[in-house]
């Protein structure tokens, strides 16, 4: 009897060139691979699911950034999701494999405690769940440590209009006139770091003497 090949199908935003989504889409390639699976890059997984019927349902799981629609239609077809997007709506209703999120935290933190810094501050973006359990665990290091942290919130996408990025700036802008230097500084995305480090220079402050940043997810250049 020949053995039917199972299709999975993979919705991970893969326009993005974000290394922790060419990361998982290249585990799953492998995984597949190694089982005898069928792996489909379906970007448009919950219009696809949509439009099936039940003796056309074209996949037996999905590994996806997972939202209400796909989660909606996944269930109306009882197809297994597995969700890898730590900031889903729909993050507490499916299973998920995420990053430890607080383990990255707790190295930023002990990096800046390990070189003697005394005075630190955190910029992370609302509404990321991940970023957030970052940030929640470098502050407690830093204040388990016997310092402070001077925490603030950016908009989740600033750069989305002129007037969310002025609003940034001017936010980042009262957030550093509170610093006192030498400081370690943790920022959770790249363009905010890039930001900040502007700030720095134009301000006289030598980085990383004076300001050690910390900033971003790892993503090659």
């Amino acid at each position: 009897m020949v053995r039917r090949t199972l299709r999975v199908a993979v919705m991970l935003d893969l326009q993005w060139p974000y290394k922790r989504h060419a990361d998982i889409f290249a585990g799953t390639q492998q995984y597949a691979e190694s089982q005898g699976w069928s792996s489909i890059i379906d970007e448009f997984l919950p219009d696809t699911l949509s439009a099936c019927t039940r003796s056309t349902v074209p996949y037996d799981g999905v590994i996806a950034r997972a939202n209400r629609a796909l989660a909606r239609q996944a269930a109306r077809w009882k197809i297994p999701v597995v969700n890898v997007w730590a900031s889903s709506p729909v993050r507490s209703a499916l299973p998920g494999v995420f990053p430890d999120y607080a383990a990255a935290g707790r190295m930023c933190a002990e990096h800046l405690l390990a070189r003697g810094f005394c005075y630190f501050a955190a910029l992370t973006p609302r509404k990321n769940y991940g970023e957030e359990l970052e940030v929640r665990e470098f502050v407690r290091l830093v204040e388990e440590a016997g310092y402070r942290c001077l925490s603030e919130n950016a908009p989740q996408s600033p750069w989305r209009d002129v007037a969310h990025w002025r609003k940034t700036e001017r936010l980042v802008h009262r957030w550093m006139d509170r610093w006192q230097t030498p400081i370690g500084v943790y920022i959770s995305q790249e363009a905010l770091g890039r930001r900040v480090t502007q700030e720095c220079h134009q301000r006289g402050w030598r980085v990383p003497a004076d300001v050690a940043i910390i900033s971003g997810q790892n993503q090659e250049t």
